[in-house]
């Protein structure tokens, strides 16, 4: 069981630490994400609302990509609805319908300018280490608005 509190790091593998990076950033977006009066969340994608238990961190580029994991206009709570099922339904020209719908919502919120840079980034060869876990760690617990990298 991984204690996501703990400030002691150095004991920890790099996978563990990887996990509470990741689990910190959902922590992050879902205290940072306006609610309605039922604490629910507005999927951007479905343009409906789910209880935050129904919503994960998603990404738009491909999580193993290191450049842009962590990067806030890469990240976005989505509803497990388009998150998981609408990502098995194969769309011509794209990997899922998921991601169809997911390109057109970030194209529409960031800007055809910040949505190439965006792909760009991803192009970027970034390797993490420890310390970089760690800082990721750190600013996303914290509830730090500015992006990691």
């Amino acid at each position: 069981m991984i204690d996501f509190n703990t400030t002691e790091y150095n004991n920890l593998k790099i996978s563990t630490l990887k996990r509470m990076a990741d689990y910190w950033l959902r922590q992050f977006l879902l205290n940072n994400t306006k609610q309605n009066a039922y604490k629910q969340i507005k999927c951007p994608i479905k343009n409906r609302y789910f209880k935050p238990n129904n919503m994960e961190a998603s990404h738009f580029i491909d999580r193993s990509v290191m450049a842009t994991r962590y990067y806030l206009d890469n990240v976005h709570l989505i509803s497990k609805q388009s998150n998981t099922w609408d990502a098995q339904i194969q769309v011509e020209g794209y990997k899922s319908k998921h991601h169809k719908e997911y390109e057109e919502m970030l194209k529409f919120k960031l800007g055809e300018k910040k949505f190439e840079e965006l792909l760009d980034k991803s192009k970027e060869i970034t390797i993490f280490a420890r310390k970089d876990y760690i800082r990721v760690i750190e600013k996303f617990r914290n509830g730090s608005t500015k992006t990691p990298l």
